[in-house]
């Protein structure tokens, strides 16, 4: 189990892993482990945000260094399935030419624009969330919440392409088994918020089902882009739904 999480840490993030590459049974136990990882990154932007406040930095700036940080923790593998999947979804091309710009390197203006607009909202919700007495938990606990509805997609969905990369394997591998770890620890780990961070997990969960109905319609299943973009979305959805639940009247 510990391997495991580690393989999925050094497979999603620049953390240390064992040495070797997952074996397809292991990508496919991948998911259930998300939302761990997610906690493990929260738990270094916290740190870098307690750093930050240390230096007496105003909120927007260590903010801004937050969401940099992530990114670079994360090796912008999600900002990039944000754009590919901006600019797939938005073509008005065929499913298969959809399927094809996913795959394609190169960057459009629709994904120029996702990532912008991901980024501002990410500081503005993030610098605002700061204002609240419970800003730290909620800061540890976004990361958990955007993975725990990557972890519904993965489970849900199904891989798009009848082959294709290592995401096929995180994908069609995941079952009943990775949903129950993802949702059990996520909800556990959301307990530090209390009764606002169970509704927050629950509020992703359901993203993470609408989420995966709306990948199977536009493009009849599940890419590594798309997990990659249900991480984002889910990261934003979860930081507006905290801000608001916790907001004074």
């Amino acid at each position: 189990m510990l391997r495991q999480f580690r393989l999925t840490l050094g497979y999603l993030s620049i953390l240390p892993s064992p040495r070797g590459y997952p074996n397809e049974s292991e990508l496919g136990k991948m998911a259930g482990y998300f939302p761990l990882l997610g906690l493990t990154l929260g738990l270094i932007l916290a740190l870098v945000w307690l750093i930050l406040g240390a230096l007496s930095l105003s909120g927007s700036f260590n903010a801004i260094i937050v969401v940099i940080a992530l990114a670079i923790l994360t090796r912008g593998f999600h900002l990039d399935g944000l754009a590919d999947t901006a600019d797939a979804l938005l073509s008005h091309r065929s499913v298969e030419e959809k399927l094809a710009i996913l795959k394609d390197c190169h960057l459009g203006t629709f994904g120029v624009a996702a990532i912008v607009l991901d980024l501002l909202l990410k500081i503005s919700l993030i610098t605002e969330m700061m204002t609240l007495t419970s800003a730290l938990v909620g800061l540890i606990l976004a990361p958990v919440w955007g993975r725990l509805a990557a972890s519904v997609v993965a489970v849900k969905g199904t891989y798009a392409r009848s082959s294709g990369g290592l995401a096929h394997y995180v994908v069609d591998g995941a079952g009943s088994a990775e949903f129950r770890l993802a949702a059990l620890s996520g909800l556990i780990i959301s307990l530090l918020a209390g009764l606002t961070g169970l509704i927050t997990a629950f509020g992703v969960l359901a993203l993470g089902f609408f989420l995966a109905y709306i990948w199977r319609k536009a493009l009849g299943g599940v890419t590594g882009d798309l997990l990659g973009a249900t991480v984002e979305i889910g990261e934003i959805a979860a930081l507006l739904i905290y801000v608001l639940l916790n907001a004074k009247p």
